[in-house]
C-alpha cells in the first residue's frame, strides 16, 4: 500500500461494513483535509499525525495500518497484522459525540507504542449542578498485551483470590450476568439474558484463564484506578467489577458504559468472552 487509494481499497476487503453506506461514505481522507477539518488543540499539526501510517505496533514482527477514517464521524483505527494473511481491526474512538480521540505511533527505546489523545467528558463531582460533566484532555501511551491496546504501566504482583464482574443490561442486547472466577479454577456464573446460559452454575475452568485475568488486573493496576467511570449518555451498559486479594482488600469499579480506560475496557471484554460462552 502506497497511496490513499490503496489504503481504502484495503480496508474495505477486510471490513465489508466499512463499503456500505448505512452510516455515509467510507473515506480515508488526506491528510491536508484531516487538518483542516479536525482543531483538536492542533494535536495534528504537533504530533505529525498522518491519515495512516504502516509500523509494527504489536512489536511482533508484521506491519501493521494505523489509519483515521471518516464514517459518520472521523474514527482512528488500527488493522494488526497476525499472519497467513489474516488481520484484526481495533477501533480507538470511544465516543460516538466526540472525534477528537487520536493515535501516533511512537517508539520508546526500540519497541512501537502508540500515543492516544483523547477529549472528554467526565462526570463534575465538585459541580452543584446535578448530572454535570466537565470536559477532559487526556493523553497516555498505549502498549499492545494480552492481545488488546491497553494503557502503557508498570505491573505489580498482588496475588488475586477471585474477580467478579456484573454486566447490567442496556437499550439493546447486551448479555446480562454475574461471573466469579477463583484462583483454584472455580467458576460461579449467573446468566440473566443474552446469555448462552441461563441460570445459576458453576464448573472448573482452566487456570490459564484465571492466570491471564490477574495478570492483566496486576499489568494495569487496578487498585489505583477510580472507583467510579461514566460516559455522558443513557442506555448504556454498566459493569461493576470486584477484585479480592490474598490480604482480603477488595477492590471495586462501577463502569457505567465500561470504558473507564482501555485497560479495564479489556478486561471487562475477556471476563465477558467467558460469559457468554459458558
Amino acid at each position: 500500500m502506497i497511496t490513499d487509494s490503496d489504503v481504502n481499497n484495503f480496508v474495505k476487503s477486510e471490513n465489508p461494513d466499512f463499503a456500505k453506506d448505512k452510516f455515509g461514505r467510507f473515506q480515508v481522507q488526506p491528510t491536508d483535509s484531516l487538518l483542516k477539518n479536525l482543531k483538536c488543540n492542533g494535536i495534528l499539526a504537533n504530533w505529525n499525525i498522518r491519515n495512516w501510517e504502516k509500523v509494527d505496533v504489536t512489536n511482533d514482527g508484521l506491519t501493521d495500518l494505523v489509519f483515521i477514517a471518516y464514517w459518520y464521524d472521523y474514527i482512528s483505527y488500527v488493522f494488526i497484522d497476525k499472519g497467513n494473511n489474516k488481520f484484526q481491526l481495533f477501533r480507538f474512538s470511544k465516543n460516538l459525540f466526540e472525534n477528537c480521540e487520536l493515535i501516533k505511533p511512537i517508539k520508546i527505546g526500540t519497541k512501537n507504542y502508540l500515543r492516544l489523545f483523547r477529549k472528554t467528558q467526565q462526570p463534575d463531582f465538585e459541580s452543584k449542578i446535578p448530572f454535570s460533566y466537565k470536559e477532559v484532555l487526556i493523553t497516555d501511551t498505549l502498549v499492545f498485551k494480552y492481545n488488546s491496546f491497553i494503557e502503557l504501566e508498570v505491573p505489580v504482583n498482588d496475588i488475586v483470590k477471585s474477580i467478579e464482574m456484573k454486566a447490567s443490561g442496556c437499550f439493546g442486547n447486551c448479555p446480562v450476568f454475574s461471573l466469579t472466577l477463583y484462583h483454584t479454577g472455580k467458576g460461579d456464573f449467573e446468566g440473566i439474558a443474552f446469555t448462552r446460559t441461563d441460570g445459576k452454575s458453576s464448573k472448573i475452568l482452566s487456570l490459564n484463564t484465571f492466570k491471564e485475568l490477574c495478570d492483566l488486573a496486576n499489568y494495569i493496576n487496578v487498585k489505583k484506578l477510580n472507583d467510579q467511570y461514566q460516559v455522558p449518555w443513557t442506555d448504556d451498559q454498566t459493569a461493576t467489577l470486584t477484585i479480592t486479594y490474598e490480604n482480603g482488600l477488595k477492590k471495586t469499579i462501577r463502569d457505567y458504559g465500561m470504558q473507564g480506560t482501555f485497560g479495564l475496557s479489556a478486561l471487562y471484554l475477556k471476563m465477558t468472552d467467558v460469559a457468554v460462552t459458558w
